[in-house]
């Protein structure tokens, strides 16, 4: 059997991981990765965070997320996000890092992107990777000046590959206007910016400045035991 802790793979998302490792805080104590998929991500963030919690919806996908990150300090919640959230299965302001990619068009965006909010100490980072549909003539001109690249990387990475079972769907995905919109309502004063393979990236800093002793104090560990589904209410 194949180890898939030893099995990377590149894919439209995965190109934005690196991003998303560089906009982790230093001395990150507690990430969190919603819609972490097969955890490959959760895995790269575990190597620069003292605890790492993975989230998805998916059964399958939890599964192969805790394949990929046993013996690593990475607790993987197999829930729906909003509800985690509602249910204080996720602790507010508990978070040095959330991060999320490819998985707010699963979600009411804006509740989603708030929620997330809601989770980050003051002073921490956000950093969301989404996709966007062309629906406007100028959208179409960036996409066709951007293909050659993104085919350039595609094979330079002997092109696109991933996971089995991971969930797809395209019918709620946001026009570019759409995603910058819901954004910057949800995240005052956040950064979005288009980046290549139909992505965007937004990255927003929580207010106020978190205290240097609860930076490296142990984080708070969700209100389940790690491995096991939490308990909805």
């Amino acid at each position: 059997m194949t180890d898939s802790r030893n099995h990377d793979y590149w894919n439209h998302n995965v190109a934005h991981h690196a991003r998303i490792v560089r906009a982790m805080p230093p001395h990150c104590r507690s990430a969190l990765d919603v819609g972490c998929g097969d955890g490959l991500l959760a895995q790269k963030l575990a190597a620069r965070a003292t605890w790492v919690v993975a989230l998805d919806a998916s059964p399958e996908m939890a599964v192969q997320a805790r394949r990929r990150t046993a013996g690593l300090d990475v607790e993987v919640v197999e829930a729906d996000f909003l509800a985690a959230v509602r249910d204080g299965v996720l602790p507010r302001h508990s978070f040095s890092f959330v991060t999320s990619v490819a998985a707010l068009h699963h979600m009411d965006p804006e509740p989603a992107l708030q929620a997330m909010a809601s989770l980050l100490e003051p002073g921490s980072r956000l950093a969301v990777a989404g996709l966007a549909m062309s629906r406007s003539a100028l959208d179409w001109l960036i996409a066709a000046a951007q293909l050659p690249v993104v085919h350039g990387i595609r094979l330079a990475h002997g092109g696109k590959s991933g996971p089995d079972g991971m969930p797809v769907s395209f019918d709620a995905i946001p026009s570019w206007a759409q995603s910058k919109q819901t954004a910057l309502e949800a995240l005052p004063g956040a950064r979005w910016h288009r980046t290549l393979q139909l992505r965007y990236l937004i990255e927003w800093t929580a207010p106020g400045r978190a205290p240097i002793g609860l930076r490296q104090a142990p984080a708070a560990r969700t209100a389940h035991t790690a491995g096991e589904p939490p308990a909805m209410h």
